[in-house]
């Protein structure tokens, strides 16, 4: 019998075209190490949250879907990100909402499996892969063995995966290329969370692997010797491939101009993943870039003149200067230098309002202080995003919710963002005065409709401020 494993989730296993070349989704690639009777149908999708897809697109699977087959269920990439409010899913309610997948599945005779999320491309200063998913992949684990669902551990294994390739060679599974490297990029493209085909493949073999190791395959279905493959490591990228480097700064005679380095500027303050970019004199081939006399890494130049780069490891916290030196053909350019500094932890805001414990009126007004940096503000009650504010150049921050509180005690936190960096939260507490909902007050006008207007002008008085 004919089966079908369907894929779920967002942008990393969701079909790619040849027009998006380089990258490519784990998904597309399943097909290719199946010898079976099975297809599959890749019903991932880009921005996909477990919230998003539950809501709008989850029916079509399950139109679909006949008893026996497949569904791999991977998000978690998505739904982390907190400095999103339309994206953003708690823990709390991304793990409902697995269990509410499954469950329908299951009604209807398939055999859910999770995928946790990959890891992205990040390392610390000293090439430790860095954790970016948060709290996600473990919670789906947890729902997974609540309710006894099939768990492929992709972050674990991609962890582990990009630690043994290592930051000089991993830029080979994603979709990362420099100014000029690829036709449909000529200005470059540096992608830490898409992969490229080999990357893909790659993935999708612990994908079709884990289903053979829960029993959802059988080693019938699958190429086994393609399976068994060793990895291969990728080739180191050409920017550690170049000799003697350091030569370059040494230079006697310089030729052309210096690289214009518009990203960052002079003084900026950056996060530990900051992206360079600029533009080179004509002739210019190549950019070498160095902090303290040492190389760092270096990148392509553009037909027109365009560069883009960024390190292959995560920048230090403090003061950086980074020395940049063209390639020609006739020698090199005089250097170019920028400085800048590195936040790789955020502290958490203060809150001056409400006050700490204090009384407030149903329309609550929350204020604070930022450190220096940060643009935004969100804030949580009981793991919910329930508002986020800008930061004035002051580091003032406030926000009043659009809804009226209720009375009672709360609890709120607050978290200061930079860029992709969340701070610690700071939390207060704080008590609201107004009508409980049992108040005789609220009932008085019950057999009327409520007036439009949010205080009512006419009676009876129903508690609204």
């Amino acid at each position: 019998m004919k089966r079908t494993i369907f894929v779920l989730g967002d942008s990393v296993p969701a079909p790619r075209t040849e027009e998006e070349a380089p990258m490519a989704g784990w998904g597309q690639k399943i097909e290719e190490l199946l010898v079976g009777p099975i297809e599959v149908a890749n019903y991932a999708r880009s921005a996909m949250t477990t919230r998003k897809y539950y809501t709008e697109r989850f029916y079509a699977l399950l139109n679909r879907m006949v008893r026996g087959d497949v569904v791999i269920i991977g998000f978690g990439g998505v739904d982390h990100m907190i400095h999103n409010g339309m994206r953003y899913v708690p823990v709390p309610e991304y793990q409902e909402l697995l269990r509410l997948f499954v469950q329908y599945i299951r009604e209807e005779g398939g055999i859910p499996v999770f995928a946790s999320a990959i890891s992205r491309y990040a390392f610390t200063p000293h090439g430790e892969v860095l954790n970016t998913r948060g709290d996600y992949p473990a919670a789906m684990a947890a729902v997974a063995a609540e309710i006894g669902v099939p768990f492929i551990d992709l972050f674990r294994q991609t962890t582990e995966l990009w630690a043994q390739i290592g930051p000089s060679r991993l830029r080979q599974y994603f979709c990362w290329v420099d100014a000029g490297e690829h036709p449909l990029h000529p200005d470059g493209n540096i992608d830490s969370s898409h992969l490229n085909h080999p990357g893909a493949y790659e993935v999708a073999r612990m994908v079709v692997t884990g289903l053979v190791h829960n029993q959802v395959l059988a080693k019938e279905d699958v190429d086994v010797p393609r399976l068994m493959e060793p990895t291969v490591m990728p080739p180191v990228s050409q920017e550690f491939l170049i000799q003697s480097p350091e030569s370059a700064l040494h230079y006697a005679q310089r030729s052309g101009v210096a690289p214009a380095i518009a990203k960052p500027g002079n003084g900026w303050l950056v996060g530990p993943m900051t992206k360079f970019s600029g533009m080179a004199a004509p002739g210019t081939d190549y950019l070498l870039f160095f902090e303290h006399g040492q190389y760092i890494g270096g990148t392509r130049v553009g037909a027109n003149g365009q560069w883009i780069w960024r390190r292959s490891v995560n920048w230090t916290a403090g003061e950086h200067v980074v020395q940049c030196v063209g390639l020609r053909g006739d020698g090199c350019t005089p250097v170019a230098e920028v400085s800048f500094s590195v936040m790789t932890d955020v502290p958490a805001p203060t809150i001056t309002a409400p006050k700490a414990g204090g009384f407030s009126g149903p329309k609550v007004r929350f204020g604070g202080k930022a450190a220096k940096g940060v643009k935004k503000i969100v804030l949580m009650e009981r793991g919910t995003l329930i508002g986020a504010t800008a930061v004035d150049e002051n580091g003032d921050w406030s926000f009043t919710h659009n809804h009226q509180w209720k009375a009672g005690h709360f609890q709120v936190q607050a978290i200061a963002l930079f860029g992709a960096l969340e701070s610690p939260a700071a939390v207060r507490d704080f008590k609201v005065v107004g009508l409980p909902d049992h108040s005789p007050v609220r009932a008085a006008g019950a057999s009327r409709h409520h007036c439009a207007e949010p205080v009512c002008p006419h009676r009876p008085f129903l508690g609204a401020w």
